[in-house]
């Protein structure tokens, strides 16, 4: 079977490769401590499981809105203004399956071919496939310690072109930990508006902040985890 053309240009994901090898040392006897895929060591907790089989069984198996459940819509409208003090109606909040799913959809929904999108590296390994899938050309600003990992206005400033469509910028970040403070982000956010470049803002690591870091007024990751419990 021929496979398309975009397909065979996409790299298999290291990440997956890496987990597979520590799958395969596990089995055969070894301790292996792994440190590929991005999922913690302990089940979800009971009492997400709890509701979920809840739903389940009052029948909340059948299609549900392409955009998502009402609801859920709603809920994340409420969360956006309580943790980041932002302001969204539920016509401008689209639910996918994780986040992986959603940018892949997104990018399909904004790149033409040619293209650019500019990624901060180190990044996450699917970040310049899933923009290659889309007809698109990852550039890349390479970032050090010396630099705490992070970019400036300067830095895309440099990166940027005529084709330039995109950034895509991870606080806290995946795979360095860096956080950005307001005041690092804000040249960048307004650099983007001036040159008319869509920021793609990847928060999955949001309430990941220890040792008293604040996120762009989130709260740290224990009194979260607590508020979440009680709502």
């Amino acid at each position: 079977m021929q496979l398309a053309k975009r397909v065979e240009t996409i790299t298999p994901s290291s990440t997956l490769a890496i987990t597979a090898k520590a799958g395969e040392l596990a089995a055969q006897g070894y301790d292996v401590i792994g440190l590929g895929a991005g999922q913690p060591d302990f089940n979800t907790p009971d009492f997400i499981i709890d509701a979920a089989m809840e739903a389940v069984k009052n029948g909340h198996t059948k299609y549900t809105p392409t955009a998502g459940l009402p609801e859920l819509k709603k809920a994340i409208v409420d969360k956006l203004k309580r943790d980041q003090q932002l302001d969204f109606e539920p016509s401008q909040v689209i639910v996918g399956n994780g986040a992986k799913h959603v940018l892949y959809l997104l990018f399909q929904a904004l790149l033409n071919p040619g293209d650019e999108v500019i990624i901060p590296a180190p990044y996450w390994v699917s970040y310049p496939e899933q923009v290659k899938l889309a007809g698109g050309i990852p550039v890349h600003i390479t970032t050090g310690e010396q630099s705490q990992f992070k970019i400036t206005a300067d830095d895309l400033d440099k990166a940027v072109s005529p084709k330039t469509k995109a950034l895509i910028l991870t606080s806290p970040s995946n795979p360095t930990g860096m956080i950005y403070s307001k005041e690092e982000l804000q040249p960048i956010a307004d650099y983007c508006l001036n040159h008319n470049i869509l920021i793609v803002s990847d928060e999955i690591y949001e309430k990941l902040v220890y040792n008293g870091n604040i996120l762009l007024g989130c709260t740290n990751f224990r009194e979260s985890e607590t508020k979440y419990r009680d709502h």
